[in-house]
């Protein structure tokens, strides 16, 4: 049983751990960039810190997000394949446990669409990273860049990594109710 309530949890657990990584991205990065054009002394700061930061940031943060994400996909779809009946597909399964079954198919699905946003991020990050953050770089705006990052981000926490959460969360609770 013990060993059942772990498979049904790992889902949930493991994103919540990238919805918590999603919102400390942003917490951590927005006040760097969100510094009003006015302000052109901290823009040229920001823009001067941020090839350094992001360069650590991404070389730490992407192997989190290659571990968290499969983990989540793998146990959805071990949920899927178990043939307990609080899961289950079958046409003569509970109407709780067909519902278990879409969520957690749901959740994989929300979970699976993370990716496809990760060449246009990258996009973003990597000329950042690349940049030597001279202060004497005018053609270099590492802040515009992280800007439409952050906003990229922010969609793809909204369309993906939270449903996949609440998915896997309301499968967890039928599951196991």
């Amino acid at each position: 049983m013990a060993n059942l309530a772990l498979l049904r949890v790992a889902p949930l657990l493991s994103a919540t751990s990238y919805v918590t990584f999603t919102f400390c991205e942003d917490t951590f990065i927005r006040p760097l960039v969100h510094n009003e054009p006015s302000k052109t002394e901290l823009r040229k700061n920001a823009n001067r810190v941020l090839p350094g930061f992001i360069s650590r940031f991404t070389r730490r943060g992407l192997p989190f997000i290659f571990l968290s994400y499969p983990i989540s996909i793998a146990t959805a779809a071990a949920n899927l394949a178990n043939t307990q009946p609080s899961v289950t597909f079958d046409v003569n399964g509970s109407f709780q446990a067909r519902a278990a079954a879409a969520l957690y198919l749901a959740g994989l699905i929300f979970s699976v669409l993370h990716f496809p946003f990760g060449p246009t991020a990258m996009s973003y990050l990597n000329p950042v990273a690349a940049a030597r953050g001279d202060e004497d770089d005018l053609q270099t705006d590492n802040t515009s860049k992280m800007t439409k990052w952050l906003k990229l981000n922010a969609i793809r926490g909204i369309a993906a990594d939270l449903p996949s959460w609440a998915s896997y969360f309301a499968a967890f609770l039928l599951a196991m109710s």
